[in-house]
């Protein structure tokens, strides 16, 4: 366990985390050591953490923690999930006593992914990731995991570019990672977030969450008991792609999303 956590609050609920990686730079030989690098959509490419899903009723004890854990058999893919989810813990566990408000009826722990952008990938003029939460908020009535706390580990900074910029209401903040710092945010409104492109050099992040399973709200569950489960689903479909038509949100993470449930938005 780190103890006394090296920490900078850039904003209410937005905290840098400083110094808790051992050897960034080893951790990043490692990661790339690995075949199983797959695509991330246009963004660049990705390796999957293999670490099996976990469901606790209440954020856990470390040692609930821990003891819940099971890996891939591929052993570098397992050393490297141990060494992210000890400090995943870390500084999640500090946000949460920091922010107690920060609740969920139960908390669900999926694998990390390292991630890697294209060299100078681009959504927009400026932008490799557009302003988004990672919460999908057009399905924040629907039954479902959904995102609770966003954390983000930056594994090297010798690159231009590439800032992470938040725009929360009317506040627009901008902060460079430095090598070895984590982010922890919450994962949903008003907290919008994108990523500016990088040049000059790769960059390498982390993603990690906290998600938690949601039962629907009584309106969606009601209507679905309305419509029957079919048609309910065919209107929420079409509702979703007018939604995501309409340019107001990421179209790639909606993809993603899409994709990852096999054409179900649930």
């Amino acid at each position: 366990m780190i103890k006394d956590l090296e920490y900078i609050e850039i904003y209410p609920k937005i905290i840098v985390y400083k110094n808790v990686f051992k050897d960034p730079d080893l951790f990043l030989k490692k990661a790339l050591e690995c075949n199983t690098w797959e695509s991330w959509y246009s963004f660049g490419t990705m390796l999957s953490l293999q670490e099996a899903d976990v469901l606790f009723e209440k954020f856990p004890t470390r040692e609930e923690y821990i003891s819940r854990r099971v890996f891939a058999d591929d052993e570098k893919n397992a050393e490297l999930s141990k060494e992210l989810g000890e400090i995943f813990y870390d500084v999640t566990s500090h946000f949460v006593n920091k922010y107690p408000d920060q609740d969920f009826p139960n908390w669900l722990k999926r694998s990390g992914s390292v991630n890697k952008y294209a060299n100078e990938s681009s959504v927009s003029e400026n932008y490799a990731m557009n302003y988004h939460t990672d919460f999908v908020w057009p399905l924040r009535d629907n039954p479902g995991e959904k995102f609770g706390i966003t954390t983000t580990f930056y594994l090297n900074d010798d690159y231009d570019g590439g800032e992470i910029c938040f725009k929360i209401n009317e506040h627009f903040i901008s902060h460079k990672p430095s090598k070895g710092d984590v982010i922890v945010f919450p994962s949903t409104r008003p907290y919008l977030h994108g990523v500016r492109k990088n040049y000059n050099g790769e960059r390498y992040m982390i993603r990690s969450f906290w998600q938690y399973k949601y039962e629907g709200s009584q309106e969606w569950l009601e209507n679905e008991k309305k419509y029957g489960a079919k048609v309910w689903e065919e209107m929420e479909k079409e509702r979703l792609k007018k939604e995501m038509d309409s340019g107001q949100y990421n179209a790639e993470l909606f993809k993603e999303i899409f994709n990852r449930d096999n054409g179900k938005f649930l």
